[in-house]
């Protein structure tokens, strides 16, 4: 939250406070070594010193702000309190080794955007604040954040007609390569479709209860994907918090297989999986490459995350649903191995299983288009606003409205990143407003065609592997 003047909250003892979330206009507490293992604590770890309001509104349900967060508060924040330029906060002194704020323009690349934006230095970032909260307070009072439940009937309609075409094919289809070809084309759809739905219960948009959503949550990607969707969580919020940061972003910490900053040349520490991402031999093979790379290594890009849902709840210290995931998991391998052993032959298995996992791909581009050719660089990180951090970071992906299902939300994607919380089939209504926004702060709206967002992303990867070479020929050079 905004840091504090001295008051009589300060702290006597020799321990540095930690200041951050309690709650809209408040500030909390936190003394002490604290533990990294919990999503929300690290969460709060990226916060400290920070003005936190936006963030925490914004990806918590009212049921959060008003209940919980209010326990941690020990002070009122009072913006003008008069104190001014002489407004100190306690961690100013410490060092803040998970704040956002350590990203700079001073290092690293100068991000290349089409566009006729504004000048950093000429962005207004708390007039940008002030319009922010005043949008996000008019879409809560028109009912924005209230989930349509109907729309959901056609999203139900969908998933059991690419269900059963999967079970069809297998069990009545003829035992040609082009039955189950067409058989994990139709499960592929399904698991996109319903990590779309995973995705809305992640972010509480069906009820706003937090435990009810998290548990039907598990049911549909745990249970029906094989996929944890307590580490798709513990991931995805970092992910908002701290977009596109290369040193806290896990969604952009992709090495050795991809690098979407030259900062990450730098074999930098991961603050997410607290450990040095090294640029070694073989992550500078593959960079070079990565825009030659960059579909195939889509289609694998599901297994990857079986082994990081199995390794979540296998090792991390916080899973709260631990039992209950692996439970719906255990299932997932139950009813999916029972559906391949339906399948008479192990070659026709084979392709089954790699063309459902594979063509999964889709899901994984459509995310990784939002943010991979974007910004990873604030142009100024102390003042930067969160609206403006995230209209920097992501892309939108202009589609008709009758593709909507197809993209799942993730076509609104600024939109979504500014308001997390508001149901997907309301994001279409949102973005003008958004627009407008952006047109009034002359911040960039970064909005492509899916083609052409491919093309922008795949030319981006190629310009970091174009450095690559460079980087390598010169240490080749300091050699000779």
């Amino acid at each position: 939250m905004p840091p504090r003047t001295p008051s009589p909250f300060q702290p006597r003892h020799k321990q540095h406070p930690k200041v951050g979330d309690a709650g809209p206009g408040s500030a909390a507490r936190r003394t002490g070594k604290l533990p990294a293992c919990t999503p929300s604590e690290l969460r709060r770890r990226h916060m400290v010193g920070r003005d936190a309001t936006d963030e925490v509104t914004c990806m918590h349900p009212r049921e959060v702000l008003d209940d919980r967060m209010p326990r941690w508060a020990v002070a009122r924040f009072v913006a003008d309190a008069g104190y001014g330029k002489h407004a100190v906060s306690f961690v100013e002194d410490m060092e803040l080794p998970y704040s956002a704020a350590r990203s700079s323009s001073g290092s690293g690349e100068q991000h290349p955007q089409p566009g006729g934006s504004a000048a950093a230095e000429e962005l207004d970032y708390a007039a940008i604040q002030r319009d922010y909260r005043k949008l996000e307070a008019h879409l809560r009072a028109a009912g924005f954040y209230q989930c349509r439940y109907s729309d959901y009937a056609y999203e139900a309609a969908r998933y059991a007609a690419l269900f059963a075409v999967a079970v069809g094919l297998i069990l009545a289809g003829p035992h040609s390569a082009w039955t189950f070809l067409a058989a994990g084309v139709s499960t592929a759809m399904l698991w996109q479709q319903l990590a779309f739905f995973a995705h809305d219960l992640g972010h509480n948009e069906l009820t706003g209860r937090r435990k009810f959503d998290m548990v039907l949550g598990i049911c549909v990607g745990n249970l029906l994907g094989g996929l944890s969707v307590g580490w798709w969580k513990k991931n995805h919020n970092t992910h908002h918090i701290v977009t596109n940061d290369p040193d806290n972003d896990p969604d952009i910490q992709h090495l050795p297989f991809f690098a979407v900053s030259t900062r990450l040349f730098e074999s930098r520490w991961s603050t997410y999986y607290q450990r040095v991402m090294h640029f070694d031999a073989a992550a500078r093979s593959l960079v070079a490459l990565q825009h030659r790379l960059y579909y195939p290594i889509m289609c694998f890009a599901r297994y990857n995350l079986y082994v990081q849902s199995w390794s979540y709840l296998a090792f991390s210290a916080f899973a709260p649903f631990r039992w209950l995931e692996i439970g719906c998991i255990a299932l997932f391998l139950a009813w999916f191995g029972y559906l391949v052993a339906l399948i008479p032959t192990w070659p026709l298995r084979a392709l089954y299983v790699a063309v459902a996992n594979s063509i999964s791909a889709i899901i994984h581009i459509q995310i990784t288009l939002s943010h991979f050719a974007m910004s990873t660089e604030s142009p100024d990180p102390v003042h930067e606003c969160y609206a403006a951090r995230q209209v920097r970071t992501t892309m939108d992906v202009a589609c008709p409205r009758w593709l909507d299902w197809f993209h799942g939300g993730l076509q609104f994607q600024i939109e979504h990143h500014l308001f997390p919380r508001v149901p997907r089939h309301r994001l279409r209504e949102v973005q003008p407003l958004v627009k407008a926004l952006c047109r009034k702060h002359r911040m960039d709206f970064m909005e492509f065609s899916f083609i052409d967002g491919n093309v922008y992303t795949i030319r981006w990867l190629g310009e970091i592997a174009r450095r690559v070479k460079l980087y390598n020929a010169r240490d080749k050079k300091l050699l000779a």
